[in-house]
């Protein structure tokens, strides 16, 4: 018993534990939902990139990642009648730590300050949101926009997949998920 337990202890974690092989006709294949929040900063922005290649770059980053079938869902941003975002108080806590000017771009313009800056401005982040989410949809990715909080729309989004797919992956970082 105890040989058993050292084996398996010292087996690595990353080795899959012996399983029968599947027949290859049976398996449909796998579908992976992104959550959109993670994604904006796992790609880290190159500098004289433009906005286009910068989206690209996000493009690269899935295909290479999780392939074609895949989907990203961003949180929503809803705005007052003012167009004052209405956010919760950690998240303007923390975009005021390192928050950039607004900045007015299109796929030409090259940002000219720090990813993380950039992206603390809530009203850029929301453009650079629109931007990239029309780039991945003319390359045929699913992209969807909560209204408000991402969480459960990539959850709905993940369990609509499921009766086309073998396995649905959930990527992000939040406890929700």
């Amino acid at each position: 018993m105890k040989r058993e337990c050292e084996r398996e202890l010292n087996r690595p974690c990353f080795q899959r534990p012996h399983q029968p092989k599947l027949m290859l006709s049976k398996v449909k294949s796998t579908f992976v939902v992104v959550d959109g929040g993670h994604l904006l900063h796992k790609v880290v922005w190159q500098r004289n990139m433009n906005f286009e290649d910068i989206s690209k770059s996000y493009l690269r980053y899935l295909q290479t990642l999780y392939g074609s079938n895949v989907a990203v869902v961003f949180d929503g941003y809803p705005s007052d009648v003012n167009g004052n975002s209405v956010k919760n108080a950690e998240c303007i806590r923390r975009a005021n730590l390192h928050s950039s000017h607004e900045i007015i771009f299109n796929e030409a313009t090259c940002p000219e300050t720090y990813q993380e800056q950039f992206l603390a401005n809530e009203r850029n982040k929301v453009r650079f949101i629109d931007l990239l989410k029309k780039f991945l949809q003319k390359a045929n990715v699913t992209v969807k926009e909560a209204v408000k909080d991402a969480d459960v729309l990539i959850v709905e989004t993940a369990v609509s997949f499921k009766s086309q797919y073998d396995n649905i992956f959930v990527v992000g970082e939040d406890i929700d998920l």
